[in-house]
């Protein structure tokens, strides 16, 4: 059974040539730190030249320190990753565009600027595409571990990322 979101993983990474990965989230606070854990995961393809030339970012609590560092790379994708809400089971993971992600001003999770902000600078300054991909929490209580249903999409979502950005 073919995996839709690994397929539009490598559909939206087909597209670019240097792709930013922003892992964002709290190692403190629960399933919110399945962005970090990822992208931590990840590290040893920061600088990867191949198919695609990969950089990764670790944004944590604060994404928007790790802009300057983006805008020198100058990727034509910059995915986030991140635990959201998206009134869905826990541990479902969604690809969402830019365009889908909604600006209220109000910051709901554990990071210093709300991320509608954040994509809307970056597609600004860099001219890139931006994706989040979302991972539904169940839990962002204060020194949890990842859920079980959050850790076991996280380590699938490793998998899938290592394949998509080495295919």
């Amino acid at each position: 059974m073919k995996n839709p979101l690994k397929a539009q993983l490598d559909q939206a990474f087909a597209a670019a040539e240097r792709i930013a990965l922003l892992g964002c989230g709290s190692h403190l606070r629960g399933d919110d730190a399945a962005g970090v854990v990822i992208v931590e995961a990840l590290e040893d393809l920061n600088g990867t030249q191949g198919v695609k030339t990969v950089q990764i970012f670790n944004g944590d609590v604060a994404p928007e320190n790790q802009t300057g560092g983006i805008k020198e790379f100058k990727p034509d994708l910059v995915l986030l990753i991140d635990a959201v809400d998206m009134d869905a089971e826990p541990g479902t993971a969604r690809l969402i565009s830019s365009d889908k992600i909604k600006c209220d001003g109000v910051s709901f999770s554990s990071h210093m600027m709300p991320m509608a902000i954040l994509i809307d600078y970056l597609i600004r300054e860099t001219g890139c595409s931006v994706m989040l991909l979302g991972i539904q929490a169940k839990s962002l209580d204060f020194m949890a571990e990842l859920t079980p249903a959050v850790a076991t999409t996280v380590k699938t979502l490793i998998t899938n990322l290592q394949e998509a950005l080495t295919a």
